[in-house]
């Protein structure tokens, strides 16, 4: 019954739409939810809310203890999936998981916010006094945290509720910081050329700091070399775009190519033999298909001049991309990584939105540095935002020992403790609250950010089950 209740408080938070930047909605959902309980309710000007429960008979002199999620997600809807944002998520469940039908699905971390709406509502559980931060904008750079005033709170025990995997403890991750190149776009006018509709599809896309390291394809670097491959023909560019976020690999992208008739098959033809090269080079972790339409010859093209062309070409082909350095420090861990999820064309200009991050600062300041130069070379904007801190490995955390024990006292294994790649929100309460000593963990979810997102439900219940057990030692 528990996990049915978890499960439909989840289905009603994700009828919400709330993507980052648009959590007024849910917070106040949020808000009207604590205050029906009569708990002490507190929602700042970015729409984060802190909310406090009094510790259960016998406890209520206990230190607090601070559970931590944040309310935006990823919204990425599914190619051919036509789909409106204001009607919310649509979960669907089997008997193994609860999935979005033709988008992402919002568990990351919406999964968070049902547990702790389940704290707020017992009066089954045993616990001391319960002390719960939600969070905005945490999807483009941990925004509500960095706003977030913590006078109010006491506790200094805290369990981040944002990682993805169960029987996996999270006790370090990745700084970062946001970039935005601005191109400026200027078209010209050309006659009589054959029109070429190219899409990229098929690729897998995925959450840029837990999957990157899995060499999947980035549509917005294939572009690039689309882009650099077709110049033998002296193609035209009308449109080119590849809409996505920051922080999610690219997995779809389209032009529109104008070329001279007598050009066409031997550019569809180079197309053909560059999807073929793209399917071998990821061939053992990804699939690529490369679609072409031919739509005709049109009198007049509007396409981008020279300059706008030759730009935006050098930049994707000397954009990095993916993996920069992994650790030698702790084996599998990536060090450093970069990924450009979104280019597209807004009020005149090209934008191509990248998540930089890394475990070391001066790795992190070098690749911003590079992408600068980049910039800077071609004369053209570079805007940096978002910039959060990583959270540094404590060998000394009392948290985590009781999280290790109450798992195997639970489940009858071992849990991995790690530091990850992606960047979550402890790096500021680490800030913010002095001495504070803090756990990452969740339930086990599956391409996180895409519209095969997943979450199983027995992990959601095995991970609620330790949150009570935790919580009652």
């Amino acid at each position: 019954m528990e996990l049915e209740k978890i499960i439909s408080y989840f289905k009603e938070l994700s009828s919400i739409p709330r993507q980052s930047g648009d959590e007024k909605a849910v917070s106040d959902f949020l808000v009207k939810f604590a205050r029906e309980l009569g708990l002490w309710v507190k929602q700042d000007e970015t729409y984060n809310v802190i909310v406090k429960k009094l510790g259960t008979e016998g406890r209520e002199n206990e230190e607090a203890i601070i559970l931590q999620g944040h309310l935006d997600m990823v919204y990425v809807v599914a190619d051919g999936v036509e789909h409106i944002y204001e009607d919310g998520i649509q979960v669907k469940e089997d008997e193994e998981f609860i999935y979005a039908d033709g988008t992402s699905l919002g568990a990351d971390n919406g999964i968070a916010i049902s547990y702790a709406m389940m704290l707020m509502a017992t009066k089954e559980v045993s616990h001391p006094p319960l002390e719960f931060i939600f969070t905005t904008q945490e999807e483009i750079g941990l925004i509500g945290a960095a706003n977030l005033d913590v006078s109010e709170l006491s506790g200094k025990r805290i369990i981040n509720l944002d990682s993805e995997e169960e029987g996996t403890f999270c006790s370090g991750c990745a700084g970062g910081v946001r970039s935005a190149i601005h191109i400026p776009v200027v078209r010209e006018q050309r006659e009589n050329l054959e029109r070429l509709n190219v899409s990229i599809k098929g690729l897998k896309g995925g959450h840029s700091g837990m999957e990157i390291h899995l060499e999947r394809g980035n549509a917005i670097q294939l572009t690039g070399r689309i882009l650099t491959a077709l110049k033998e023909f002296d193609v035209k560019i009308g449109k080119v775009e590849a809409p996505g976020k920051s922080n999610a690999i690219s997995s779809g992208a389209s032009m529109v190519i104008y070329v001279e008739k007598e050009r066409m098959q031997a550019v569809v033809s180079k197309l053909q033999k560059l999807e073929a090269q793209f399917q071998n080079e990821l061939s053992a972790s990804d699939y690529v298909e490369i679609q072409m339409e031919e739509a005709g010859e049109e009198d007049i093209c509007e396409v981008f001049a020279v300059e706008t062309l030759e730009t935006l070409r050098g930049i994707l082909m000397l954009m990095p991309q993916g993996v920069m350095n992994m650790s030698m420090a702790v084996p599998g861990l990536v060090e450093t990584s970069i990924n450009t999820g979104n280019m597209e064309e807004v009020d005149g200009e090209i934008i191509l939105d990248s998540a930089l991050r890394s475990s070391v600062e001066t790795e992190k300041n070098y690749i911003r540095e590079k992408v600068q130069t980049i910039a800077d070379v071609y004369g053209v904007a570079c805007e940096w935002s978002g910039e959060y801190p990583g959270w540094q490995y404590q060998e000394v955390s009392p948290l985590r020992e009781k999280a290790v024990k109450a798992y195997k006292e639970l489940f009858g294994k071992e849990p991995k403790v790690e530091a990850i790649h992606a960047g979550l929100e402890c790096g500021y309460w680490t800030a913010k609250i002095p001495n504070a000593d803090l756990l990452s963990m969740g339930p086990s979810m599956y391409d996180v950010h895409s519209p095969r997102e997943r979450v199983s439900k027995q992990s959601i219940a095995n991970v609620w089950k330790l949150i009570k057990e935790i919580l009652s030692k």
